[in-house]
């Protein structure tokens, strides 16, 4: 029997309870491959922390640094279409209205986070996917996303391997 779902993947609805724009990266990226537009996003998670979700991507520029379209910072669109929200973007693809960010809070919207590695006291270490869905979506919707951006590549630090050998497989989506 083919397992319909992944080991190690995690995905649940989320609340929004602050959203602050971030342009030009955060200080963990790489200088050469900074995001241009990003937010940062802290969530209620029903539990008794409020971590913060980064979510940025770069511009697609040419040779002479013009930009030729949204590249990865779709991601950043995708955010506000899965929250039902249109805000409006300067020519750089910042946000020309900060004050839309309130509008933000106490939205949902469903997250997925994976397995990546394990951390320095042996406990497993959790990566949050950058591409997110509506709250109302399936969740296969955000799976089926994952698993085309595993497969081309593209997430190159899902390490279901770093699980419990004797833990049984996952027929269903591991909620919290």
């Amino acid at each position: 029997m083919e397992k319909k779902y992944m080991d190690g993947v995690f995905v649940n609805n989320v609340t929004i309870v602050d959203v602050t724009p971030v342009y030009g990266g955060k200080e963990w990226q790489n200088e050469k491959y900074k995001d241009d537009v990003g937010l940062d996003i802290k969530l209620e998670i029903g539990q008794n922390f409020q971590p913060v979700f980064y979510l940025g991507g770069r511009l697609k520029k040419d040779e002479f640094g013009e930009i030729k379209d949204p590249g990865s910072v779709r991601r950043v669109m995708s955010f506000f279409d899965a929250i039902n929200m249109n805000p409006e973007f300067d020519d750089n693809y910042k946000l020309k209205d900060t004050d839309i960010l309130r509008d933000c809070v106490g939205r949902e919207f469903m997250r997925l986070s994976y397995v990546s590695g394990k951390r320095d006291n042996g406990k497993l270490k959790y990566t949050d996917f950058q591409q997110v869905v509506s709250a109302s979506s399936q969740k296969r919707e955000i799976v089926d996303i994952f698993k085309t951006h595993v497969t081309n590549g593209w997430v190159k630090n899902y390490k279901p391997e770093v699980m419990e050998s004797n833990a049984p497989g996952n027929d269903e989506l591991s909620g919290w």
